[in-house]
């Protein structure tokens, strides 16, 4: 390993030596399977959306000799939520299929990292994404809400997973947006914005890609609250840096309304 890919592993979170088995490809992006009853008269009978508010923390990690770990809340606007649809038995949200339709959650955080001065790292970063017919979808069971399949790329498990072959599968949240800027703050006299795969000073960020989610826990049958969280963090969002990043959320209950729903999701 060259100095400068050392020196950039040691900066900006670290290099790890995990790889994926049986890396999800391409061929692996199958879409949505709607299978919702129609009515007796033929169309689709009414379900559920349900609205969380979003709160969360974004954790990196793998720094050789925990140098450079860091974590950050983020949420907590009224304009970070999850829209979930899920389908009606009587007049409550009923087991079955679920579906993700809206995502909207602004990371807006910055870390620092002391090598003979500080390198310091400001993300204001929105992630969305929106389909009425389903970005997402899983099982609700109870209290917990699995996620369908959703198999990562070949890179995951390394500093070099990045949005190009994030992942794959009807559990991804499709079409997950990310928008804003990355600004590095370079007053160190050992590493450079560069060293993390960055341009000193602003850099605009747009790309789109399926992001993986974890299984969500919620308090009770009555679906007010939940968290997505791993045994330790959350779910590993991909980057454009060299580093692993994870997000963990809770949701709270905002509202809830029986609707009308879309024609896409009701089996032909």
């Amino acid at each position: 390993m060259n100095s400068a890919k050392w020196l950039s592993c040691l900066v900006f979170m670290g290099c790890s030596a995990e790889t994926a088995i049986d890396p999800a490809g391409v061929e692996d992006d199958v879409p949505i399977d709607h299978d919702w009853d129609r009515d007796e008269e033929g169309g689709c009978p009414e379900s559920w959306v349900l609205t969380y508010s979003l709160e969360g923390r974004v954790d990196i990690t793998d720094t050789p000799l925990d140098i450079g770990n860091a974590d950050a809340l983020v949420g907590g606007l009224v304009s970070d939520e999850i829209e979930l649809r899920l389908v009606d038995d009587g007049g409550v949200p009923a087991d079955g299929q679920v579906l993700i339709t809206h995502f909207d959650l602004l990371q807006d955080f910055s870390v620092s990292v002391d090598m003979l001065g500080e390198i310091t790292i400001i993300s204001d970063l929105l992630s969305t994404a929106s389909d009425e017919c389903g970005l997402a979808s899983g099982q609700l069971e109870g209290s917990t809400m699995m996620w369908d399949d959703c198999s990562f790329g070949a890179e995951h498990g390394t500093t070099s997973w990045n949005p190009d072959d994030a992942a794959y599968g009807p559990g991804c949240i499709s079409d997950y947006r990310v928008e804003g800027t990355v600004d590095c703050v370079d007053d160190s006299w050992l590493a450079s914005c560069s060293d993390g795969w960055l341009d000193e000073g602003v850099n605009e960020l747009d790309y789109v890609y399926n992001q993986p989610m974890l299984d969500f826990e919620f308090d009770s049958v009555d679906l007010e609250r939940f968290t997505m969280q791993g045994s330790v963090y959350g779910t590993e969002l991909p980057t454009y840096t060299n580093n692993r990043t994870w997000l963990a959320l809770e949701g709270e209950l905002t509202s809830m309304s029986l609707e009308p729903t879309p024609d896409c999701l009701c089996a032909e």
